[in-house]
């Protein structure tokens, strides 16, 4: 007697993009046999951490163009199925959200819980089964389908696999298997770069301005040529920059860390230029500063700043512009100390040193490419029957909402494709 449990469908990976997948799939089989399975001893732990515990669920200007690595491969997903689509499924769930600035949609109460229930809720209902501590560890093509050997011996066996065990980034909430299976299989992986996270810079620069924030920009520059510039409120910390601003160059910076390449072309050295006071001209600068070292030409230099920007942050741009200059009394000054104090509040220059790590990362950038795909199936060129969705592909956003939306359409296309595949196979 076979005691082997026999499923349709088995999506290997219980975070957002898993979810999503073994949700729809149930929901198009009607009923039909459908396994989620999770390494961890719950699913969904990452989403809880998401948006601070709010869940930034989408963003409705979500589109391809806004998207890195092989996103211009990935169009045709993000044309099939729309932001409103999501939507219209998390209501179908029972979950109702609230747009809020940017194009950015939150739950209606906030709560990042709220979408973990919905997706697991919907996923019961439609009499999915959830398998957790059914860590992976082995896969084998077989005649009708796929045998999975799970870590504590069990042995599972499906037609058809979703694989969305998501990336390396924050590897403390999230399994980190999902490109090793997709190898395992034959797919292969671009380079893997942590982002949305922290860019490190000599720690000396920012040891005085821990915990401080101010409005601004910030360029990032390759052998002094700008290649994107974010706006934002940029946070110093312990080694380096924050903020959202920062955390969208995070993928430039790690590529240089770990290459010395900048979007694939060499590059010696790398810089995040801020500009403290955007909304004037280098010209406008030099006047603020005259007018201020008239107003108080007694008070130190260092200290000229203390309205226009955090009091800290003022001291270290004159100290960094005057050295020991900052000191005297403004009035005192002579020379060309305002156009130097003006250069540097219009472009302060941090050499960067590479990112934290991978568990302070909320992203990976990298992974599966999309060429190994039919799109916007999801389905594996590779090895019939495999669908993969999620951060495990060679696909990254940036803050706002733009990776969850990622993970809930190619979910959404992966578990549709599945399941209406083993349904033309069964009539």
């Amino acid at each position: 007697m076979d005691t082997i449990p026999k499923y349709e469908i088995a999506v290997i990976g219980g975070g957002a993009a898993g979810l999503m997948a073994a949700g729809e799939a149930a929901k198009v089989l009607g009923g039909g046999k459908v396994a989620l399975l999770e390494a961890a001893p719950r699913v969904g732990k990452k989403l809880l951490a998401t948006g601070n515990g709010r869940c930034n669920i989408t963003n409705l200007s979500a589109a391809w163009p806004l998207y890195h690595g092989d996103a211009p491969l990935a169009k045709a997903v993000f044309e099939s199925i729309s932001p409103a689509e999501v939507l219209r499924q998390f209501e179908e769930m029972g979950l109702f959200c609230r747009e809020e600035e940017q194009g950015r949609v939150y739950p209606q109460n906030g709560q990042a819980s709220a979408v973990l229930d919905a997706l697991r809720l919907f996923f019961q209902k439609q009499g999915g089964e959830e398998l957790c501590g059914a860590a992976v560890v082995q896969i084998k093509r077989q005649k009708g389908g796929y045998s999975l050997g799970l870590e504590d011996g069990r042995t599972l066996l499906a037609r058809r696999l979703i694989l969305a065990q998501g990336g390396k980034a924050s590897p403390q909430i999230s399994s980190d298997q999902g490109v090793s299976l997709a190898r395992r299989l034959g797919h292969s992986q671009t380079a893997l770069y942590p982002a949305l996270v922290q860019v490190t810079v000599p720690q000396a620069m920012v040891r005085a301005l821990k915990g401080v924030r101010c409005p601004g920009t910030v360029r990032f520059l390759a052998d002094g040529h700008a290649v994107k510039e974010e706006e934002g409120e940029i946070q110093f910390v312990e080694r380096g920059l924050s903020g959202v601003c920062v955390f969208q160059l995070s993928r430039l910076a790690a590529e240089y860390a770990a290459n010395k390449t900048v979007r694939g072309k060499p590059c010696k050295n790398a810089q995040l230029v801020l500009d403290l006071l955007p909304g004037l001209s280098f010209q406008e600068v030099c006047e603020l500063l005259r007018r201020l070292a008239s107003i108080y030409p007694q008070l130190a230099a260092r200290d000229l700043l203390f309205g226009v920007l955090p009091k800290r942050v003022g001291q270290q741009v004159m100290a960094c512009a005057l050295s020991e200059k900052a000191g005297e009394p403004a009035g005192s000054l002579v020379g060309s100390w305002v156009k130097t104090a003006a250069g540097v509040l219009k472009g302060w220059a941090f050499p960067v040193t590479g990112t934290l790590l991978w568990q302070h990362a909320q992203v990976t950038a990298g992974g599966v490419p999309l060429a190994e795909l039919f799109l916007p199936s999801m389905e594996s060129r590779i090895s019939s029957g495999v669908y993969l969705a999620g951060e495990q592909l060679n696909v990254d956003g940036d803050c706002g909402g733009f990776n969850l939306h990622w993970a809930w359409i190619s979910g959404m296309a992966a578990g549709r494709s599945a399941a209406l595949a083993a349904k033309e196979e069964n009539i």
